[in-house]
C-alpha cells in the first residue's frame, strides 16, 4: 500500500509500473477505500463525542478557576483604561470592553483583594506590582472563594 501511495505521490517517476498488475491496484484501492471509511466512521462517531461533550460543559456552572483565570484579564483590562485616562467605571468597561456587569463585578472583587483597588479607582500605578498582585490574588480566589465572593458587590 506503501508503494503505491509513494509512486502516486512522487508521480510514477522512477516507478516500475511493469511489476502491479491490474488486479494488484484494484486490490490496494479496495484497501486504501476501506480505510478512509473506517477513518471517516471514526471522525463522524468523535465528532457527535465533542458536540456531546461541549453542550455538557455548557450546561455547568463555570468554576472558581475559570472566574479567576477571567477576572484576572479582565482587571488587567480595567487597569489599562485607567491608564488610557478612562474611569474604569461598569459603564465604561460595557462601551470600552463589552465586558458585562457580572464579569466587571468579579474582575472589581479580584482587584480589591488584591489590594490594588480602592472601591473606584485603582491605587497602585506600577503595572508590574498590579499584574503580580492580580496573579496572586487570582490563585488565592481559587482556593478560597468565600474570601473573594466578600469583595463581591451584590
Amino acid at each position: 500500500m506503501t508503494n503505491l501511495l509513494s509512486k502516486v505521490l512522487n508521480g510514477y517517476r522512477d516507478a516500475d509500473l511493469g511489476a502491479l498488475t491490474i488486479e494488484d491496484l484494484q486490490r490496494e484501492n479496495l484497501a486504501l477505500n476501506a480505510k478512509l471509511s473506517r477513518m471517516a466512521a471514526t471522525l463522524a462517531q468523535n465528532r457527535l463525542e465533542v458536540d456531546k461533550l461541549r453542550r455538557s460543559v455548557r450546561r455547568q456552572k463555570p468554576t472558581y478557576s475559570w472566574l479567576a483565570e477571567r477576572a484576572e484579564l479582565d482587571a488587567k483590562g480595567l487597569y489599562t483604561m485607567q491608564c488610557a485616562g478612562l474611569q474604569p467605571s461598569r459603564r465604561q468597561a460595557k462601551e470600552t470592553l463589552g465586558m458585562g456587569e457580572r464579569r466587571w463585578g468579579w474582575a472589581r472583587a479580584l482587584a480589591m483583594l488584591a489590594g490594588v483597588h480602592d472601591g473606584d479607582l485603582f491605587t497602585d500605578v506600577d503595572a508590574r506590582t498590579i499584574i503580580t498582585r492580580l496573579a496572586e490574588a487570582a490563585a488565592y480566589a481559587e482556593l478560597h472563594p468565600e474570601t473573594w465572593r466578600t469583595f463581591r458587590s451584590r
